[in-house]
């Protein structure tokens, strides 16, 4: 194979593969992600209707140590959900936190020299003061600034979009037996509202300049990227006014944004993280993916294998792309110890092979496997990249299986190895030539539970 030029220390962070935090602040016991607001807004006011704020509370010394911890390239925090619940002392509700977390994260997050984002949900707000131009109260993915003419249409607009979030993700919630608690679909009330998207857009820029202005982060990670509603308006006003700023769309990884830094999208599996890997390896574009850590963004129980994550976030770096774990807080903003506990052990698995992932550029070629290498083992999967003036192979165990394993590499296309290292381990391999083919045994103890990289060097 021939090597190509890496031109990956001359970029910028954003630009590199690398591995993230998002912390979460919408998980509640008993609330899953589609809510009923009319219900949960009522939770949280005093008999005047003014915010009695109950958490989740936020820990944020302790989170941007944790993230310093484990060795994040970068980190988020999510500034307003879709309650609209705002955790910076904004001027424009008073639907916030007593305490302004953004500042300390921001504060904080400096001090630790992390770049920083903060996730906005732009979309979707819930806070009480837009009932009057909110299309449906009780649901979550109700459009509050979509742009048609005809207002009727936008709460079924609105309920077909849950419908179809449900066709997305039954087959995942039965296939990996998520404990899902809660129904999509209830009674839903059509209740009159007046049609004024530019009530909320206003509200949203306001906001956002607010953010930029006071806080200074290195970027605004807005969920989630639809032409029809505040997409657009965004890209123009950040292109306009901050233009050094990063922005980033969620859902964005499969579209044509006109503006915005690098592109996300979510991965919540192995099978999804190892297909959309595949999908987007060759990108011109920067970009990213994320997704629980925890079993669901909704459910914070710990997977019953905690190498899942190690996986999938393998899969995608080594694809060229970063990948974002979610990290969920508890009431009193703890973190769920054991997807915390995940993500440390993950954090200690990546540090000895950071750069192998940070400074790598995926390989050039099309399919889903290595051209000219032959695995014995079908639970493997691979997946070249070039580091330095080497190749490396990413050998994917998809379920976590050791065992003895031989690769076949044909003289074709691979003549020309010197010598085949085991990383990050720096561990010499013996290989050998059978029937014009090199063949390389790997035993089981040399296996790696996520990711084994070996390295292919040319040159001596």
């Amino acid at each position: 194979m021939n090597i190509q030029k890496n031109p990956n220390q001359k970029k910028e962070w954003w630009e590199k593969p690398g591995f993230s935090i998002q912390y979460q602040i919408e998980v509640r016991p008993g609330w899953v992600w589609n809510r009923n607001y009319e219900k949960f807004n009522a939770s949280m006011m005093d008999e005047k209707g003014n915010l009695t704020f109950n958490g989740p509370f936020c820990k944020m010394k302790k989170w941007v140590e944790f993230s310093k911890k484990v060795g994040v390239d970068y980190h988020m925090f999510e500034t307003k959900w879709h309650d609209g619940i705002c955790y910076w002392d904004t001027k424009y509700t008073k639907w916030k936190t007593p305490e302004d977390y953004v500042k300390i994260f921001s504060d904080e997050s400096k001090k630790a020299g992390i770049p920083f984002l903060f996730y906005y949900s732009s979309i979707f707000d819930h806070n009480p003061q837009f009932d009057d131009i909110q299309p449906l109260r009780e649901i979550t993915p109700s459009f509050i600034a979509i742009h048609n003419e005809n207002k009727e249409t936008i709460p079924e607009y609105s309920m077909n979009y849950l419908k179809l979030i449900w066709d997305m993700t039954k087959t995942e919630i039965e296939e990996r037996k998520i404990p899902y608690k809660g129904e999509f679909f209830y009674n839903v009330k059509f209740h009159d509202f007046k049609y004024n998207p530019e009530k909320y857009e206003d509200y949203l820029l306001k906001q956002i300049r607010e953010l930029i202005d006071k806080y200074e982060p290195d970027g605004m990670w807005m969920d989630w990227y639809w032409n029809d509603a505040s997409t657009p308006l965004i890209m123009d006003f950040m292109k306009k006014n901050y233009p050094y700023t990063l922005l980033i769309f969620n859902v964005s990884i499969d579209k044509h944004p006109k503006y915005a830094t690098y592109l996300s999208g979510e991965a919540h599996d192995v099978i999804t993280a190892w297909k959309s890997g595949q999908r987007y390896r060759n990108k011109k574009n920067p970009w990213e993916l994320c997704g629980p850590a925890a079993y669901a963004w909704d459910v914070p129980q710990a997977r019953p294998d905690p190498y899942e994550i190690f996986r999938i976030a393998a899969i995608i770096m080594a694809s060229g792309g970063k990948y974002c774990f979610g990290l969920p807080s508890q009431i009193d903003g703890e973190l769920f110890p054991e997807p915390a506990k995940n993500v440390d052990m993950f954090g200690n698995w990546f540090k000895l092979r950071h750069d192998l992932f940070t400074e790598a550029i995926p390989m050039k070629y099309k399919g889903d496997k290595v051209p000219g290498i032959e695995i014995s083992e079908e639970q493997f999967g691979t997946i070249g990249s070039i580091y330095e003036e080497d190749n490396l192979i990413h050998l994917i165990s998809f379920k976590g299986l050791k065992k003895d394993i031989t690769l076949n590499f044909s003289q074709e296309l691979w003549a020309d190895i010197k010598k085949i290292v085991l990383e990050p381990h720096k561990k010499e391999l013996e290989f050998a030539k059978k029937n014009g083919n090199i063949i390389l045994l790997l035993a089981k103890d040399d296996i790696d539970l996520a990711d084994t990289i070996i390295r292919i060097v040319k040159k001596q």
